[in-house]
């Protein structure tokens, strides 16, 4: 009986250090109704791909990051807002014009930041509002928020109808052959468990005291939250840029 019991309390140990596998954006839950209403889910005009997350900053404009849009015409976004399930009736807002930053630089995803103007200003309510931009920069060790609609498993398959949160801890970032980072950059994820961005994420809100702080752009092409930390622009860092470039 006793060497029954060691077994028994062994297995749950061990179950209990795996990663979480039942809900994730990697590793997250699903968002309640008006928790994030900031959240923009970027799609092709004339359909229903979602393949970049956004953050309304203001009745007009959407910031993203540049490889997310780059290439595409003015008008070929669809700003869909209000929701948290990409399957339920949302706003729905045609773009009209894409800036990207004049210094993106797409082969080493160098300053990936853009903007993304509706054609038609945005009303806010309950469920749809702008977030503030953090003029202060993001520190190593801060807990924030992330979210999105992106793939849910770590191989980059099982898309997300409802939009996933998590929290991440900002860290050093480590250059690979896959990305070399600079003071622009902060990293989150990893630690001791699965939990970052995948697929279909970037673009979206990494989010501190109610202000936009960080906005993912980079993950391990080799597997989500499994070999390094996600890469993410410090918006301090880009908030002039971005202002000057959402004219109302």
């Amino acid at each position: 009986m006793k060497q029954l019991l060691l077994i028994v309390i062994f297995a749950v140990g061990l179950a209990s250090c795996r990663p979480n596998s039942s809900s994730r954006i990697i590793g997250g839950r699903i968002a309640v109704p008006g928790e994030l209403p900031n959240q923009a889910s970027l799609q092709f005009w004339g359909t229903t791909f979602h393949f970049a997350g956004g953050s309304l900053i203001n009745a007009r404009w959407v910031v993203t990051t540049a490889h997310g849009v780059f290439g595409l015409a003015g008008n070929s976004v669809n700003i869909i807002l209000g929701i948290t399930n990409l399957n339920s009736p949302f706003v729905n807002r045609r773009s009209s014009e894409i800036r990207i930053h004049p210094l993106y630089d797409k082969p080493t995803l160098l300053n990936d930041i853009a903007t993304i103007r509706s054609s038609v200003a945005i009303i806010f309510d309950n469920f749809i509002s702008p977030i503030t931009l953090s003029p202060t920069f993001l520190e190593l060790g801060t807990l924030t928020q992330i979210s999105g609609w992106g793939a849910t498993m770590q191989n980059k398959t099982a898309e997300a109808t409802q939009l996933q949160v998590a929290s991440v801890i900002t860290q050093s970032c480590i250059n690979s052959e896959f990305m070399t980072f600079t003071l622009q950059h902060v990293c989150a994820g990893i630690n001791d468990s699965a939990i970052g961005i995948c697929t279909n994420d970037v673009g979206g809100p990494m989010v501190l005291n109610n202000m936009l702080v960080g906005i993912p752009f980079f993950h391990d092409p080799r597997a989500c939250a499994t070999w390094q930390p996600d890469g993410y622009l410090r918006v301090s860092s880009y908030r002039t840029w971005i202002m000057g470039n959402t004219p109302l």
